[in-house]
């Protein structure tokens, strides 16, 4: 799906938004750690616009945390849920990234240093709006925004938000693919995705326009840390 260039524009804002981070900080090896990055799509990608920096992902997947650091000299991986303790010292990161993953808000805020920020990719409502019916996929609320405001709020401030949206071509793979990454595949099985998904490109003659839209929201711990530590604050999208 990433190589069929899908969501390139969301890859790239999410670069630039964790580069322009790390390069108004004094440090001259600043950490980047990707919670539930997968297979280090994302982080990559801000290691290359910030080479400088160092990065780590934390992923439940044997097979994620082998490919994230594949080539990557710079890039660790630990296989961990996020949503339990995360395996980081305290105040050892200076950018948390989360895209499209769960969020443990505590224990993000207690593994990013004074001043770290947290940047945030979330989809919107009309994110991918021309496959939701047909294929049954999750909508997302209106509210959105405003739920993951007050998640943040006792141990975040946000200080940006950017909106990105772009439409795309793609074809009934890359469809399938797109179902298959989410949070409804879970509600259907790969042969009853793929048969869908081969029906809505046929009956557009191969191919549709879809729409990528999502937020980029980039948050800095309050340094005053008044957030429970060890409580359990986790968000899901």
């Amino acid at each position: 799906m990433h190589d069929a260039g899908v969501l390139s524009p969301v890859v790239e804002a999410t670069a630039i938004a964790v580069a322009e981070l790390c390069a108004a900080v004094d440090e001259p090896s600043p950490l980047i750690v990707d919670l539930g990055g997968g297979p280090g799509v994302y982080l990559r990608a801000c290691l290359r616009r910030a080479p400088t920096a160092r990065g780590v992902v934390i992923d439940l997947s044997k097979a994620c945390a082998r490919a994230a650091v594949r080539g990557e000299p710079t890039a660790a991986s630990v296989i961990a849920d996020v949503w339990r303790q995360i395996p980081m010292r305290s105040a050892s990161a200076t950018v948390a990234l989360s895209v499209f993953a769960p969020r443990n808000i505590a224990e993000t805020a207690r593994v990013l240093r004074a001043g770290g920020h947290l940047v945030i990719v979330t989809p919107r409502p009309d994110h991918l709006t021309e496959l939701v019916g047909p294929l049954g996929m999750l909508r997302v609320g209106p509210d959105k925004d405003d739920r993951i405001d007050a998640a943040l709020s006792p141990a975040f401030g946000i200080i940006d938000r950017r909106v990105v949206q772009e439409t795309r071509t793609v074809t009934a793979p890359t469809i399938a693919d797109l179902v298959a990454m989410g949070p409804s595949a879970f509600h259907h099985d790969r042969a009853h995705i793929d048969e869908v998904a081969d029906a809505v490109a046929d009956a557009r003659g191969g191919s549709l326009e879809v729409t990528v839209a999502v937020t980029v929201t980039v948050c800095r711990v309050r340094g005053d840390r008044s957030h429970p530590s060890g409580s359990d604050q986790r968000v899901t999208d």
